[in-house]
C-alpha cells in the first residue's frame, strides 16, 4: 500500500525545469521540526521520460525559502510547470504562509487543467493513481520551509484527486503547518512518498529514545532505497535550517548553494 504523507508527533521525554511526468510515488521525503531547527531529507532518483531514472538534488532552493516536491509538478503535454509557478509566488517578500498560499491560488487551477487533459489524453499514465495499491490519489506536494524574524516555518500543501477514474478530475488541497515549541526537544515528523519501508522499520526498531535527525532520517530513506530501487535512490541530502544559519549536512553537487543573508529573530521585549 503507497502512502502519500503522514504528519509523526512524538510525545514524551530548482529542480529541471524540463522534468516530464513521473509517477507520483518516486521519491522519499523526509522532514523534522525540533524546536526551531528543520531538517529535511530527500533521495536523489528521478525518473524522467519513459521513467528513465537521473539523479538530481531535490531540494530547491527560492529566494529565502527551500521548497521539494513531491508528485508531477511538470507535465509539458499541458504546458503546466509548478517550479514556474513557484519562482513567481516566492520572488517576493513577506511570511512564508503568505507566498504559499500566493502559490495556492495560482497554481490549484491550472493544476486540475493539467492533469483533466492528462486523463483525456494518457490513460497509461493516469491510470497510475488508480491501481488497487495507491491509498491516497496525490497528484502534487509541495513542502516549504524557511525564517521568519520569529523562528523558522515549516509547511506543506498537497493536491489530492477526489474525482473517480472516468470523471472530470477535482482536486482537493490540503495545507498542513508544522508548529513546534523553539527549544522543544519534542520532534514532529513529515514522510512525504514512498514509506512503507520506513513503516515496517519503525515497527522493528526504537528510533525515539536517543532520537538522532541526521541519522534516523538517512536510515529511513536508506529503507526505501533498499526497498523500492527502481522508485527510490541515493544518496541522501540533508539540509538543516535554523534561525541563524542554514547548512548542508550532505549534499550531492548539484544541489544550490546556501548564500543567501539569514533573517535575524525578533528580540524579546
Amino acid at each position: 500500500m503507497i502512502n502519500f504523507s503522514r504528519l509523526f508527533r512524538i510525545s514524551g521525554s530548482v529542480a529541471a525545469l524540463s522534468l516530464v511526468a513521473t509517477a507520483a510515488y518516486a521519491t522519499s521525503i523526509v522532514a523534522i521540526k525540533t524546536g526551531d531547527d528543520i531538517f529535511i531529507g530527500t533521495d536523489s532518483k528521478m525518473l524522467i521520460e519513459k521513467d528513465v531514472a537521473v539523479n538530481q538534488c531535490k531540494i530547491t532552493k527560492m529566494n529565502d525559502t527551500y521548497l521539494v516536491f513531491s508528485g508531477i509538478p511538470a507535465l509539458p503535454a499541458s504546458s503546466f510547470n509548478a517550479y514556474a509557478i513557484a519562482e513567481k509566488s516566492f520572488a517576493g517578500k513577506g511570511p512564508v504562509n503568505m507566498r504559499l498560499d500566493a502559490f495556492d491560488k495560482a497554481v490549484q487551477g491550472e493544476l486540475q487543467k493539467a492533469f483533466e487533459k492528462l486523463r483525456t489524453t494518457d490513460d497509461k499514465l493516469f491510470s497510475r493513481w488508480y491501481t488497487d495499491d495507491v491509498q491516497t490519489r496525490v497528484a502534487l506536494q509541495l513542502l516549504v520551509a524557511g525564517v521568519e524574524k520569529k523562528g523558522t516555518v515549516l509547511a506543506m500543501l498537497e493536491y489530492r484527486i477526489i474525482s473517480g477514474k472516468s470523471e472530470p478530475v477535482k482536486l482537493k488541497a490540503i495545507k498542513q503547518n508544522i508548529v513546534t515549541k523553539p527549544g522543544s526537544d519534542q520532534p514532529k515528523i513529515l514522510f512525504l512518498g514512498m514509506q512503507d519501508a520506513i513503516n515496517d522499520l519503525m515497527k522493528k526498531k526504537d528510533f525515539f529514545s536517543d532520537f538522532d535527525e541526521v541519522r534516523n532520517i538517512n536510515e529511513w530513506i536508506n529503507a526505501e532505497i533498499t526497498a523500492e530501487p527502481k522508485l527510490v535512490g541515493g544518496p541522501v541530502d540533508i539540509i538543516k535550517i535554523s534561525p541563524k544559519k542554514t547548512v548542508w549536512i550532505q549534499h550531492k553537487s548539484e544541489c544550490p548553494e546556501i548564500d543567501a543573508p539569514v533573517v535575524k529573530p525578533a528580540s524579546k521585549k
